[in-house]
């Protein structure tokens, strides 16, 4: 009965206590008792995150009739239920007196003699969530339980690190990130842990040791980004004793266009399409940038309107193609970090046209002039046809009918009326194209020998004609000869000309020649049985004539050689 009333008395007591006592928050607090002189100041309110740290300053008096030793200890409890608990997490003195229940995660790290009761929670866990209280106890009945004043610590979930910083990629350019851990504790040094598509072996770790005895801690990773990173995760994981955070970010890299050129039903990207003619197709120009470009086709350097555009892919189409749309057709995306192309070639497929025929003559191909050719002559044809792909040609003859030949060329000697046929075929159809060789008679022998005789007549008289001029310049030059002497008087008698005249059988002729320019010879030939002739020509033509002129008498006289 009596440990009744004295446990009845005790919980009275402190419920009585509790009632009289004073409760205020805020970031510096006070208690007032029934003695003014015992205060304590510290926060009301503590936050502190999983896994990290938190000191709590505190400072507290005594009234007069308390005076503290060196001896005196501080002790933290935890919880407060309305009466005293007897649950120390924190005391100033050695653990021999008050054993460690929380593995040295609380320390006290005041001095109790000057008045300083702060403690730190490092490695904070979910159970430490909870109120606080203070109590002093120095030698004899010196003890003293700050129930006014009851911090209240809170455990949070571990933030996330930071990293910076998240703009400015460019493929190519090197670049640093820095991750940042939340803490300033001393002690818990984190580890650091790099994982994305990156080059993730380029780390450095560092620790920073401010003046007010906190910490900072942060590494570094460098890379070089492609294109291949860009909108990939790149993370950075915090670890602690207990505890770990991770960031993840995703990687902004720019990058200039980067292009893709397909066709429906392809199995990857084109370089060369091939369309029959008549058909139509789509193209298709897939861009992959960062940030989004301009995307265009052309056509050689002309831009090409029948297109159509879905976000980054811009599709050419083709409809109802002809031999004229065979070309080289470029896509060409730009934006801010450069441009990209990327072309395509197109190839229209037709049915051979028409075949054309020509003779091949040294200066070229020539066409055979009214199909007609003299008999026995040797031909060169040449056959030609615009085909997509190149088409096979051959030669037929109509008689007897058969094919003379499997090229283009085709090489006859024609003795009669002929019609050859060249015939074009690929995988879309066949043409062909004929002539009609028509054969002229060969030229006759009489023919020939007209010429021949013209030829023979045409030299002849040219013979004829250089002998004459020949004579004729030797009669000029005769007659210069005899014009070099001229007579002294009008009696005189010039002598001029005289020659000797080979022997003549038996034989006497005269030949008497009027000259020209009014002049008069006279020549006398005699001949005499073996004698030689000898004979002068007199000339009087250059004497003056008189007031009586009298007839020019000719003087004959034989000159005996002796």
């Amino acid at each position: 009965m009596g440990g009744r009333r004295s446990w009845f008395y005790w919980k009275y007591h402190i419920i009585l206590l509790s009632i009289l006592s004073v409760q205020w928050k805020g970031r510096n607090c006070q208690e007032q008792t029934d003695k003014s002189e015992y205060k304590i100041e510290a926060p009301a309110e503590v936050t502190v995150q999983r896994g990290l740290c938190v000191h709590i300053p505190c400072n507290f008096t005594v009234g007069t009739d308390f005076t503290l030793t060196r001896d005196a200890i501080g002790i933290w409890y935890k919880g407060y239920n309305g009466h005293f608990n007897k649950n120390p997490v924190a005391a100033s003195t050695n653990s021999s007196q008050f054993p460690d229940t929380t593995n040295g995660r609380f320390i006290f790290t005041g001095k109790v003699s000057a008045g300083d009761c702060s403690f730190s929670i490092s490695d904070a866990q979910p159970g430490d969530t909870d109120r606080y209280q203070f109590r002093v106890e120095d030698t004899g009945p010196s003890k003293f339980t700050y129930r006014g004043t009851q911090p209240s610590v809170s455990v949070t979930e571990l933030k996330e690190p930071d990293i910076s910083p998240t703009k400015d990629l460019i493929a190519g350019e090197e670049v640093t990130l820095t991750c940042t851990a939340p803490t300033n504790c001393p002690g818990l040094s984190p580890t650091f842990t790099w994982e994305g598509s990156v080059n993730t072996e380029r780390t450095q770790n560092h620790t920073l040791r401010h003046k007010d005895g906190n910490f900072s801690y942060w590494s570094n990773i460098t890379f070089t980004p492609s294109p291949r990173d860009h909108n990939t995760p790149l993370t950075c994981t915090v670890t602690y004793k207990h505890e770990s955070a991770k960031a993840n970010i995703t990687l902004n890299v720019e990058y200039t266009p980067l292009l893709n050129i397909t066709v429906p039903g392809g199995t990857g990207e084109s370089s060369s399409l091939i369309v029959r003619e008549g058909d139509s197709k789509e193209i298709y120009c897939t861009v992959n940038s960062n940030p989004t470009a301009n995307i265009s086709w052309t056509r050689g350097n002309s831009p090409v309107e029948n297109t159509k555009q879905k976000g980054q892919n811009l599709t050419l189409s083709l409809q109802n193609v002809t031999e004229n749309d065979t070309a080289v057709y470029t896509c060409t995306a730009q934006n801010q970090r450069g441009s990209n192309k990327s072309s395509v070639t197109v190839s229209v497929e037709y049915p051979p046209r028409q075949p054309t025929i020509c003779v091949d003559k040294p200066e070229g191909c020539l066409p055979l002039v009214n199909d007609s050719v003299p008999e026995g002559s040797t031909l060169s044809l040449s056959c030609r046809a615009e085909s997509n792909p190149p088409a096979n040609l051959s030669w037929i003859q109509n008689d007897p009918l058969k094919t003379c030949s499997e090229s283009s060329i085709l090489k006859v000697q024609v003795t009669n009326d002929i019609v050859y046929t060249c015939q074009a075929t690929n995988r879309y159809g066949l043409s062909n194209s004929s002539i009609l060789i028509i054969v002229t008679p060969a030229q006759k022998p009489q023919t020939n020998l007209l010429i021949v005789g013209l030829c023979i007549l045409f030299v002849t008289l040219a013979v004829i004609a250089a002998v004459l001029v020949f004579r004729w310049m030797r009669k000029k030059k005769n007659k210069q000869e005899d014009t070099k002497e001229m007579p002294k008087s009008d009696g005189d008698v010039i002598y001029n000309n005289i020659e000797n005249i080979q022997s003549i059988n038996n034989e006497s002729y005269m030949d008497t020649e009027k000259a020209k320019r009014d002049k008069d010879y006279s020549n006398l030939y005699m001949s005499f049985d073996d004698k030689e002739l000898q004979y002068a020509s007199l000339d009087f033509s250059k004497l003056k004539p008189k007031e009586d002129p009298q007839t020019e008498e000719i003087i004959y006289s034989v000159v005996k050689h002796n």
